[in-house]
């Protein structure tokens, strides 16, 4: 059970017969549950309810437009807080982001790589709903999804999705101004064109672009290969998680990888697995204790009264 939020579009003028193709969407499904979420609840308790309108306008915006992701700068957050208004600033918006994140209800591995906002959750309800479309392009870097799973991407979908893959020299990214600085290296085989992009049909999942400095640590995977994580990743976890030891919990997630053979991840839910275990560390380390604090604020205000009280007595 769900309910659809509209994202409205408005035509001026023109004929709809001849706008271009879209490839964003009119409605998508939104949980009745939504607000329990115990991600989304913890975005309302550490921003407010104001927290949780930035993440819907996120979420509108992202399925209005291209349909499944959205490229994240500066300009993108100043537009942004201009849309939601309510006197949300820039800043509140970045907040937002960056906590989003953190909870992994936006893809981190993406950020950091491409500057692009999406997870599997959006990606997957995005290609139900373009479903009777004949052709659903997806950019291959931001892939998410596993293709041999069925449950992940239907057959009947999987035979209508093509890759495309971009090609840029540079991408931005920044925690603090939202620029990029990031050399990427995309992987592909398809043929490419004279522009930017080349098209390639759809038959394995997209691979993970190679990490440019010598790693850290390498977690195993379910197929027995590696997954390194590089002193670069090191140092953006470090941001994004700053009560958690980043480089003890990698340590523990190795140790955790090497013993449970069953339970070890694929390359496509390898990066959920990392920002899950970095952001339960994070809650777990960085939370205020006040009560404790108050109880012994109370203790010596009580310790103090009766020394007063007994020095007082005749």
């Amino acid at each position: 059970m769900g309910w659809w939020v509209v994202c409205s579009i408005r035509y001026l003028g023109g004929d709809l017969m001849a706008r271009p193709t879209k490839d964003g969407i009119d409605y998508f499904p939104l949980d009745v549950d939504f607000l329990q979420d115990d991600k989304i609840r913890l975005i309302k308790a550490e921003f407010g309810s104001k927290g949780i309108l930035i993440v819907i306008s996120l979420l509108c915006d992202i399925y209005r437009t291209t349909g499944y992701y959205k490229v994240w700068d500066k300009d993108s957050c100043l537009l942004m807080a201009d849309a939601v208004g309510c006197g949300i600033v820039p800043e509140n918006i970045t907040q937002v982001v960056q906590g989003c994140l953190r909870r992994s209800i936006f893809n981190n591995g993406v950020f950091q790589m491409f500057g692009i906002l999406t997870s599997a959750g959006i990606q997957r309800r995005y290609i139900r709903a373009v479903s009777t479309r004949e052709e659903i392009q997806i950019i291959k870097e931001y892939w998410l999804l596993d293709s041999s799973d069925k449950k992940d991407v239907p057959t009947s979908i999987l035979n209508k999705v093509t890759f495309k893959t971009v090609n840029s020299e540079k991408t931005t990214v920044n925690l603090e101004n939202n620029q990029v600085n990031l050399q990427i290296n995309p992987q592909s085989k398809g043929k490419e064109s004279k522009g930017e992009k080349s098209i390639e049909k759809t038959g394995s999942t997209a691979k993970a672009v190679s990490p440019v400095s010598p790693p850290f640590i390498s977690l195993i995977l379910r197929d027995n290969s590696e997954y390194p994580i590089t002193e670069r990743q090191i140092g953006e976890w470090k941001a994004l998680y700053p009560a958690a030891d980043i480089e003890q919990e990698f340590r523990k997630m190795k140790g955790w990888c090497d013993s449970n053979q069953s339970r070890r991840k694929t390359k496509s839910g390898i990066k959920k697995f990392i920002n899950s275990w970095l952001s339960r560390s994070q809650d777990q380390k960085g939370l205020p204790q006040p009560q404790n604090r108050m109880k012994n604020d109370w203790d010596e205000y009580l310790k103090n009264s009766m020394k007063e009280i007994t020095h007082d007595l005749p």
